[in-house]
């Protein structure tokens, strides 16, 4: 009897404890089930409007453009030497005036010359022609011949060629050969050697050594055909270190469909005004920066532009820190920029759509 109420006791304390026990994992699950699940506490500081200072700034907008500079090279002049080319005393890009000597055939010098008429026959004393006067200007040019030139071979010309023939250290005749000169347009000029004239050709009459080189090169910007370009719009080429506003005075297409604008300054002056010997004579070595405004420059106080607010008008205008409203003019634009007339540079403005908290 006394065992089995001992039995029963010790029963019915295992029931409560296995109770309790339940009850406190209950408990604790839902502590932390709580805890695990529960909301981040939101944070109630006080935000404030972000904001922005005007600034000094400028703004506008360009558009790259490729320039080069191009020769356009003419024959100087048919030569009537034949031989071997003994010597070339230019180079290309020298400037040539009437009497230098150009290069030698069979050691024989050849001289530069104005005239129109090329040298075709040996002129000497009687002869007459056009060729003559070309002649006796040289000789004219170059000191020799004190008389105007009358085309006509007299005994001045005769001693004045006699005297140049000297000065030369060729045989003293008194007599031109028709390969002693070359007969160009125009002179001083600057020349180009033609490709494959080297010392040793064999030269035949009626060859062609030199390239007489155009006064001025041509200065043109390349635009792709996807890229609109404004001829009308001013262009600044920069060349050597110093900017040049220049204007489109002609335009024309490649064969790869580009657009070719010709550029020179505002007063139809090449480029490089006087200073084309700086150009180099190769096209690939001949290009120059420059910049087409699309926008023109303006500066001032400014803002980004998202700083701006708009009226139900469109109209813009700003926002101080305390909700001061000012109305503002835009002067010009670009980069995701504005210069505004109506507000002080320092002045610090509300941006519309951003914020930002304060620090804690």
């Amino acid at each position: 009897m006394t065992t089995a109420r001992v039995s029963g006791s010790v029963a019915r304390r295992g029931v409560v404890l296995w109770v309790v026990a339940v009850a406190v994992a209950a408990g604790l699950g839902a502590l932390f089930g709580w805890w695990a699940f529960a909301p981040p506490p939101v944070r109630t500081e006080a935000q404030s409007p972000a904001t922005v200072a005007v600034t000094e700034m400028t703004v506008g907008r360009s558009l790259p453009l490729a320039v080069s500079a191009t020769w356009h090279p003419e024959p100087f002049g048919v030569g009537a030497a034949a031989g071997t080319l003994t010597s070339l005393d230019i180079a290309d890009g020298d400037v040539v005036d009437a009497g230098d000597v150009l290069y030698t055939v069979d050691l024989r010098p050849v001289v530069a010359a104005v005239g129109a008429v090329p040298a075709f026959r040996d002129l000497g004393a009687g002869t007459v022609g056009e060729d003559v006067r070309q002649i006796q200007q040289l000789l004219h040019d170059t000191g020799f011949l004190v008389a105007d030139p009358t085309g006509r071979f007299g005994p001045a010309t005769t001693a004045a060629v006699r005297a140049w023939q000297r000065s030369l250290g060729v045989t003293v005749d008194g007599v031109v050969r028709a390969g002693d000169v070359v007969f160009t347009s125009t002179l001083p000029a600057r020349v180009l050697v033609n490709e494959g004239v080297t010392v040793g050709a064999r030269l035949t009459e009626g060859d062609v050594v030199l390239s007489l080189l155009s006064s001025d090169p041509e200065f043109v910007a390349t635009a792709p055909a996807t890229v609109a370009v404004d001829a009308d719009a001013p262009v600044t080429v920069t060349f050597d270190g110093e900017p040049v506003p220049v204007v489109v005075t002609g335009q024309r297409n490649d064969q790869s469909g580009n657009t070719l604008f010709v550029l020179a300054r505002a007063d139809g002056s090449p480029v490089c005004a006087d200073r084309c010997d700086l150009v180099p004579l190769d096209r690939g070595a001949a290009s120059f920066p420059a910049r087409q405004v699309v926008v023109p420059e303006v500066t001032g106080p400014g803002v980004p532009a998202a700083a701006l607010w708009l009226d139900p008008l469109g109209s813009p205008y700003l926002v101080t820190e305390d909700g001061t409203e000012i109305p503002v003019t835009i002067r010009g634009r670009g980069d995701g920029r504005v210069v505004l007339d109506g507000v002080e540079t320092g002045t610090v403005v509300r941006l519309p759509d951003a914020t930002a908290a304060e620090p804690s």
